[in-house]
Parts: structure tokens; C-alpha cells; sequence
């Protein structure tokens, strides 16, 4: 029989022949490394909503002709964490609002409010400040 893999965002998919339904999950990490040049290390293959483990075949899933087996890459445990993370997270996207910074609200008792919104809502009919009651205690 054969079966389709794809990767998770839809980019990529490839037809895996020849493969029987007695075939353990380990070997068709295999044959997915040959083909997407993902160490099984790496692999997280999802069939049907479920996680595809070590120890079991593909008659143990259910998997049939034609079916679609998904391909979640997941980042190398060995290779060492790149400057390239810490460069994306100081750039923020150019498209993105700029973060600002939020101080604490406090109330009149000298306690932070419960709420963080304050704000006005025009429903149409005109303005209404939403804001949280005080708690009672009882």
C-alpha cells in the first residue's frame, strides 16, 4: 500500500509506496527521513488527531491506503540556541503595534484594581463607563 505525509502547514506532501500496514512507527521515520530530511529524533507524526509512538505499527492506528499522515518538525535538541532567536525577539515586526508599558492601577484603598479595563463602550444609544464594582465580603 502507500501513504501520503505531509508537513503540518500543508507546504509540503510526498507519497511513501510499497509500505506494509505491519510496519512500526519506527520505520516509517525512516522512510520520512529519507524523504523530508528530518532526523526521527525530530519527527512528530500525528494520525488522525493522535500522535504516532515508537513500539507501534501502522495496523495498530488504522492507517489505510492513501491515507494522510502528518509531519510536525520539531527544532533540533542539538544544535545550540543561534543569536538569530535573540535578534528576532528585540526587532519587533515592522507591521506590529508598538508594546507599551502598563502601570498598575491602583483604588482608592491603596490595592491594585481587579479589573485593567476602564474604558468606555457606545452601544449606539450613547456612552457607559465599564468598570468593576467593589467586592463585598458576606
Amino acid at each position: 500500500m502507500w501513504i501520503q505525509v505531509r508537513t503540518i502547514d500543508g507546504s509540503q506532501t510526498r507519497t511513501i509506496e510499497d509500505v506494509s500496514r505491519k510496519a512500526t512507527i519506527e520505520e516509517l521515520r525512516e522512510r520520512v527521513w529519507a524523504l523530508f530530511d528530518v532526523r526521527p529524533e525530530c519527527q512528530r507524526l500525528f494520525y488522525r488527531g493522535k500522535q504516532l509512538e515508537n513500539g507501534y505499527t501502522l495496523f495498530d492506528y488504522d492507517v489505510g491506503l492513501n491515507d494522510i499522515i502528518q509531519l510536525l518538525v520539531r527544532p533540533d535538541p542539538d544544535l545550540p540556541s543561534t543569536s538569530k532567536q535573540t535578534d528576532v525577539q528585540a526587532k519587533p515586526c515592522s507591521n506590529s503595534p508598538p508594546k507599551v508599558k502598563k502601570t498598575p492601577r491602583v483604588g482608592p484603598s491603596g490595592q491594585p484594581s481587579t479589573s485593567t479595563h476602564d474604558f468606555l463602550i457606545d452601544p449606539g444609544i450613547g456612552l457607559y463607563k465599564v468598570c468593576c464594582l467593589p467586592q463585598t465580603s458576606g
